[in-house]
């Protein structure tokens, strides 16, 4: 189930997180920036709800880890999480439209520090800030 074409912003695609854990917690959707930046989204739907009624915060917490290390891949580094901290600011509810932004904000010879910010209708979400190790998939 994906969200309703109308329901999706101006701009944005649809974008499948590649391998099947991205296929279990997306569709995800993405639009770039005019500053070469990028904006990562995703509409709650009813798999991404808690027993309360509420978007899983595991669900948030998946989308701002792969959303911050996208920033990573892009600027041309390749690293997994070593650490994340969360603060979780305000609720998502079902058919919330919620989008984030991130950025490397430090790059060490072994250690990244980024962060990211996830939005909805105006309100911060959740802040995001971590250390990612760099490592070679190659």
């Amino acid at each position: 189930m994906t969200a309703a074409a109308e329901d999706i912003p101006q701009g944005f695609e649809e974008y499948f997180h590649p391998g099947p854990f991205g296929e279990l917690v997306g569709p995800y959707y993405h639009r770039e920036l005019p500053d070469g930046g990028f904006v990562r989204a995703f509409c709650a739907l009813e798999k991404h709800i808690n027993q309360v009624g509420l978007v899983q915060g595991g669900m948030l917490c998946t989308f701002a880890d792969q959303l911050i290390t996208t920033s990573l891949i892009r600027a041309g580094i390749e690293g997994v999480t070593v650490n994340l901290n969360i603060s979780f600011m305000n609720p998502v509810r079902l058919g919330d439209w919620v989008e984030g932004t991130s950025e490397v904000t430090r790059d060490g010879q072994r250690i990244i520090w980024a962060r990211g910010e996830l939005t909805s209708e105006g309100k911060t979400i959740l802040t995001a800030q971590g250390l990612w190790q760099k490592v070679s998939f190659g």
